[in-house]
């Protein structure tokens, strides 16, 4: 009994023994690459360069927005474990690498959004155009009515070379190229209008005014509008930043696409309409009979362009704080995971997965600009059936992308996280054998010496 007790003792220590060296140095090793802080970091050499924008860098702290004061950047020594700094790295470097090679996506959404929301603020250019309206373009289009009347071919074949390049609905708003090809010529102000030069010969009451001559003068309809200088259309074009333009100067470089620019502007209900501008307020590029469907189109954009705008503005915030939390509750997840490797390839796969969505956006973006190329009409004017399906579509991925991305990643991580627990699991394999390797050899030594006893 007492032989089978110490080959029992001898047995067990060694099976023990080999079981948690091999468990202690896997851990160790563990620890030494994933929780051992030796890699230094220095947060201001962490820097961002937009895609679009090759000649602006951004760097912690000097961005230029309110960022920067809200919060603090660290100044003393940081430092990364090896295995997280090799992780950030590697998906900071592939997802840039990806967004490289979708190339710069113009956020069109943003554009489109920009140009609904903007508006006329100045309560004298919106006395200014109603003027217009009544001096100019209510008397054009009157004019053109009589003319179609009448028969008036010449007018009649010149508003229809325009028309036939414009569109036919290019009589319908008051920057009509053309009435202002034909008729704005003939007719002028009724009053002086800021920035135009007085001249006498143009003014019935120059008599009068011989003395005391107006400050401005009374510029033809044409001019009016015209003018590079101080004409109505150039000071509508220039109601949004310099900005915008720089940024979307590609998409902006025909005259249809700057007119209908204007008209979005127009459209807004903000001044009083008298002349023709409330029915242009409806006008879209299939005319009067789909009225009703054009107004509520226009009132489904204007929900939802705004929330898809504000969607994909905030995911790279919620991006942001979403990898905070991670960075933070890592190290409390490893110790209560004993540091097993499976876990070290799930927080990987985490934080990756939280990276690479950075590209998942981007690649949402080239989707969203794609389909309104193919889908929308025109950037400004009211779209039809197939716009509103792309808002929908891109609506719906800006959220369900990244869930589906999280999901495939989930499986991933959880598949290789099983892969690298089996091989750990296989070289503590071996370290039990060896342990009852060595116990068989010590059972055998044992029987050898209690036999020569």
């Amino acid at each position: 009994m007492s032989q089978s007790y110490v080959m029992d003792v001898h047995h067990g220590n060694g099976f023990s023994l080999r079981s948690m060296e091999i468990q202690f140095l896997s851990m160790l090793l563990f620890i030494f690459f994933g929780a051992a802080p030796l890699m230094p970091l220095d947060a201001h050499t962490v820097s961002y360069t937009p895609i679009c924008d090759k000649s602006n860098t951004y760097y912690p702290g000097s961005t230029g927005t309110t960022y920067d004061n809200a919060f603090t950047i660290p100044t003393n020594d940081i430092r990364v474990p090896i295995w997280w700094y090799a992780v950030i790295s590697v998906s900071e470097g592939m997802t840039s690498a990806a967004n490289t090679f979708i190339g710069c996506v113009p956020d069109l959404r943003k554009m489109v959004t920009q140009v609904n929301m903007t508006q006329i603020d100045n309560s004298e250019m919106k006395q200014e155009l109603q003027d217009f309206e009544t001096m100019c373009y209510a008397k054009a289009k009157s004019q053109f009515f009589k003319d179609e009347r009448d028969n008036q071919t010449v007018n009649l074949n010149r508003i229809q070379e325009s028309t036939d390049k414009y569109g036919v609905e290019d009589t319908e708003w008051v920057g009509s190229h053309a009435l202002s090809d034909v008729y704005y010529p003939t007719l002028k102000s009724t009053r002086p209008i800021t920035g135009f030069p007085y001249n006498a010969e143009d003014d019935i009451n120059a008599d009068v005014n011989k003395t005391h001559p107006p400050e401005y003068g009374t510029p033809s309809c044409s001019d009016w509008w015209n003018d590079s200088q101080y004409g109505l259309k150039n000071r509508l074009y220039n109601v949004l930043p310099k900005s915008f333009y720089d940024e979307y100067k590609d998409y902006l470089d025909s005259e249809q696409t700057r007119d209908d620019l204007i008209k979005n502007i127009l459209s807004k209900p903000q001044h009083d309409n008298s002349g023709y501008q409330n029915a242009n307020d409806t006008i879209s590029e299939i005319g009067y009979s789909h009225l009703v469907a054009s107004v509520g189109i226009w009132y489904h954009q204007m929900q939802e362009y705004p929330k898809i705008y504000a969607a994909a503005e905030a995911a790279p915030i919620i991006q942001a704080l979403l990898l905070l939390m991670a960075y933070v509750f890592l190290p409390f997840a490893l110790v209560f995971s004993g540091y097993r490797p499976s876990a070290f390839i799930t927080g990987a796969t985490l934080v990756f997965s939280l990276i690479f969505s950075t590209f998942i956006w981007h690649l949402v973006s080239w989707t969203d600009k794609s389909l309104m190329e193919a889908l929308y009409s025109n950037w400004f004017a009211k779209q039809g059936a197939g716009a509103s399906l792309t808002d929908m579509i891109i609506g719906s991925l800006i959220i369900a992308a990244p869930l589906f991305w999280f999901l495939f990643m989930g499986a991933v991580g959880v598949a290789v996280g099983h892969m690298i627990g089996s091989v750990a699991s296989g070289l503590h394999k071996v370290g039990d054998q060896a342990a009852r390797d060595g116990g068989s050899f010590a059972q055998s030594a044992a029987k050898s010496i209690a036999g020569s006893l």
